[in-house]
C-alpha cells in the first residue's frame, strides 16, 4: 500500500485502507478525522473498558490513541510506517464517556523515518503531550524456493 505524497485524495484513500485493515484502532472506535500532508487528527470517545481503577481512561489506551495518529501522519508522505520510538506526557485525565482527539504534525523527515509530535485534547484540555519516530519498514524480501 503506497500513495504518491503529491496527490492528496491518492493519500486519504491510503490511510483509509490502513484503517480498514488495522484491528487495534477498529476495536478500541478511533476514527480517523482531518487529513493534510504532514498532519492528521483521529478521535476516540473513552468507554467504561478503558477505565483505571481511578475511574479515568488508562494511559496505555491514550499512547494507542497517539501512536496511531502517529502512524497515519507519517503515511502522508506515501507509505505506511511502524513506530520506532515514542514518549508521551500525561497532563490531565480523560473521563469515561469523553471523546479524546489526538493531532499529530509531522516536525522532521529524514531517510527512512519521521519524527512527529501529538497532542491530544478532551472537552478542550490538553490531556497528554506525545513525541514518536516513525520508520518505513524495507520492502519484503521475496523468497526463492530451491
Amino acid at each position: 500500500m503506497y500513495a504518491d505524497p503529491t496527490d492528496m485524495n491518492a493519500i486519504r484513500e491510503l490511510l483509509h485502507e490502513i484503517l480498514r485493515n488495522d484491528p487495534a484502532p477498529l476495536h478500541l472506535g478511533i476514527d480517523l478525522g482531518e487529513i493534510e500532508q504532514g498532519r492528521v487528527s483521529m478521535s476516540m470517545t473513552v468507554s467504561d473498558f478503558m477505565a483505571n481503577g481511578h475511574g479515568i481512561c488508562h494511559g496505555g489506551y491514550l499512547f494507542t490513541l497517539a501512536d496511531t495518529t502517529l502512524a497515519y501522519c507519517c503515511a502522508t508522505a506515501g507509505a505506511p510506517i511502524v513506530t520506532r520510538n515514542a514518549e508521551i506526557t500525561f497532563t490531565a485525565p480523560a473521563h469515561t464517556g469523553k471523546t479524546v482527539t489526538a493531532t499529530a504534525t509531522r516536525r522532521v523527515s529524514f531517510g527512512r523515518n519521521q519524527i512527529c509530535d501529538v497532542v491530544l485534547e478532551a472537552d478542550g484540555h490538553v490531556v497528554a503531550y506525545f513525541t514518536g519516530q516513525g520508520t518505513t519498514p524495507p520492502a519484503p524480501k521475496t523468497q526463492v524456493q530451491a
